[in-house]
């Protein structure tokens, strides 16, 4: 273009040309440049008339990029969520963005959709912007995109809501009850909720649930990674309310844990995890038993029941009916040795003068069983005492209502009432069974008033002072009025917060059993409920597994520390069914060498 201009000023070097020459040629030059702008200007009119064509423009915008990626696994808390798109977007309001299932507001900036949405530490989330969220000026959606990503971080560092956990089932977030945190609560109904949480350090933490019952006692069931740990109780209230679980164990990495539908929903508002450096601390057992002047031979055994208890776990089995060893010679028929403890029950003791009844089984089975070192205990189902023959379940707990007894045991603080002298008398017959142990030189292992709290005995319907008073009724006419100095008292616990409410106190009791009955094929730690009585009752007495349906591994005991004293599956199928426990556990049991079987006794007399 400019070179015609070059030319004439080198022919013209020498001698100036004309004046009108040099505004000719520079006109000539400045239409060409005015032609070239206008030409180009013509282009970019052209090329955005096309671009805002609806029929031309139909590719949608495409994502190039988010921050968190897909997959990630180490996102700081307080990172923001962006996406970036190869286009210019706009954000629909119709369809929302959802993180964990709830909805979070967004914001575009050109390219770019930044999400409002706060995370808490050590948390898996999902978020989905669905197909019809995002578009660019000519309409055109966006497919939809979906990722998941892991924060940072402890437990400890944050509460984690139950509106943003995973729900499954029919559970269903709530807003109706008042005074809940976060956006909402979770009302359980028959559903489930799972919290998802990453620990930075391996090691005991702290689990409290925030809920409401809305006046009605619960039990739901608390799942780690999958498997069953314990039964939670959540108390009858109707305000918010804090269920401090216990403690679980979490290796470093990501876990879940979950709250399962079992018997009642709940309103679920937080869970706290916080890490608790000190660990689960040491035992402090008593170093006598609560009975005066106790036997020789009862002190040997509690000192052989401490001596093992951290280390080594007794084996156990119980009568089936209530008077023989057939569950126990089942085991060493099918798995080759016999269980260390035999139980009993003194059922149908109180009945007098039945030819039914084996009154002398009891003594005389247990006495062969000392002789070959074993270890013998008693449980009472104790019989309406009135009627002597009658149900030990209340009206509610009975197959059927009119088969339940109504004794009332709040008569226990009236000495002149019917039912306080029927009381007596059946303490007293027992006395005389558990003198034969006595006088032959056998300890025995004492386990009345079993599952008070559960209410469905009559010792335990009317509530926890009643059946304290019982408990220590009973002790007295035992120990001082009739002289038994051979009994090992055994409390049943539960976990639950009022468990220390009922709880006779330290005086009275030797050792803490807890009845745990996990379902079928169940074989986890019960390290959560082993744990929460031993600091609930400050560590003071032996815990053991008093009775249970699956037994937990043995191994598994040793990993996460709830090494009980014993351990005694119930009859029939509790023992001898695979659901349950079967050939293949007992073999596995006796497998251990820290399991405790009757060939590795010593000799306690």
């Amino acid at each position: 273009m400019f070179g015609p201009l070059i030319i004439f000023f080198l022919r013209n070097s020498i001698s100036s040309p004309p004046l009108s020459l040099y505004i000719n040629t520079f006109a000539f030059m400045f239409n060409r440049i005015l032609v070239l702008i206008f030409s180009l200007l013509v282009f970019f009119v052209s090329f955005s008339a096309c671009k805002s064509d609806g029929n031309a423009d139909t590719t949608a915008p495409l994502l190039i990029s988010s921050n968190p990626a897909d997959g990630a696994a180490a996102v700081d808390p307080k990172a923001t969520i962006s996406f970036n798109y190869n286009d210019k977007i706009v954000l629909s309001s119709s369809a929302p963005i959802l993180l964990n299932g709830v909805a979070v507001t967004g914001a575009v900036n050109a390219q770019t959709l930044t999400i409002s949405a706060t995370l808490q530490s050590g948390t898996t989330y999902t978020l989905i912007i669905p197909a019809n969220a995002v578009s660019d000026a000519a309409g055109n959606y966006a497919k939809e995109i979906k990722i998941s990503f892991t924060t940072t971080g402890n437990p400890v560092d944050g509460v984690f809501e139950a509106e943003k956990a995973t729900i499954s089932g029919d559970a269903a977030i709530a807003t109706t009850l008042a005074g809940y945190s976060g956006t909402g609560y979770v009302n359980t109904n028959t559903g489930n909720v799972t919290f998802t949480v990453q620990a930075a350090t391996a090691g005991y933490y702290d689990l409290n649930f925030r809920y409401s019952t809305s006046g009605n006692k619960k039990v739901n069931d608390l799942y780690l990674d999958g498997v069953r740990l314990s039964s939670l109780t959540f108390d009858a209230v109707n305000a918010w309310t804090t269920l401090s679980a216990g403690k679980v164990k979490l290796s470093v990495g990501q876990h879940t844990i979950a709250i399962v539908k079992n018997w009642g929903y709940v309103q679920l508002d937080y869970m706290t995890a916080a890490y608790n450096a000190a660990g689960i601390g040491a035992f402090n057992i008593a170093a006598s038993l609560v009975t005066p002047s106790p036997s020789t031979q009862a002190v040997n055994l509690y000192n052989f029941l401490k001596t093992n208890f951290g280390t080594n776990i007794i084996s156990g089995t119980m009568a089936n009916y209530s008077t023989n060893i057939t569950e126990a010679t089942w085991v060493y028929n099918n798995a080759g040795k016999w269980p260390a403890l035999t139980g009993f029950d003194l059922i149908d003791h109180t009945n007098p003068n039945q030819s039914w009844i084996k009154y002398s089984a009891p003594f005389t089975l247990g006495q062969e069983w000392w002789n070959n070192n074993g270890i013998v205990a008693m449980t009472w189902h104790w019989r309406d005492p009135l009627t002597k023959s009658g149900s030990f379940y209340v009206p509610s707990a009975s197959t059927s209502p009119d088969t339940g007894t109504t004794f009332d045991i709040t008569k226990v603080s009236d000495p002149t009432s019917a039912e306080y002298k029927a009381m007596i008398v059946d303490i007293d017959v027992i006395a005389g069974y558990l003198k034969q142990f006595k006088d032959a030189g056998i300890p025995v292992i004492w386990r009345p008033l079993h599952e008070a709290a559960g209410g469905w005995f009559w010792w335990g319907a009317k509530g926890a002072e009643p059946c304290k008073a019982l408990w220590k009724l009973m002790f007295d006419r035992l120990v001082n009025v009739h002289g038994l100095n051979n009994l090992i008292w055994v409390w049943t616990t539960d976990a639950s917060a009022d468990a220390v409410n009922w709880y006779p106190g330290d005086a009275y009791v030797d050792v803490l059993g807890m009845d745990i009955y996990p379902g079928a094929n169940q074989h986890g730690s019960q390290y959560i409920s082993f744990l929460k009585v031993k600091e609930m009752f400050g560590g003071k007495k032996l815990i053991t597994l008093s009775e249970c349906g699956s037994t937990p591994d043995p191994a598994l005991m040793k990993e996460y520390g709830d090494t009980w004293s014993w351990f005694m599956p119930w009859n029939g199928d509790y023992t001898e069914s695979d659901s349950h426990n079967g050939v293949t556990w007992w073999k596995k049991f006796f497998s251990y060498d820290y399991v405790i079987t009757r060939d590795k006794m010593p000799s306690l007399k």
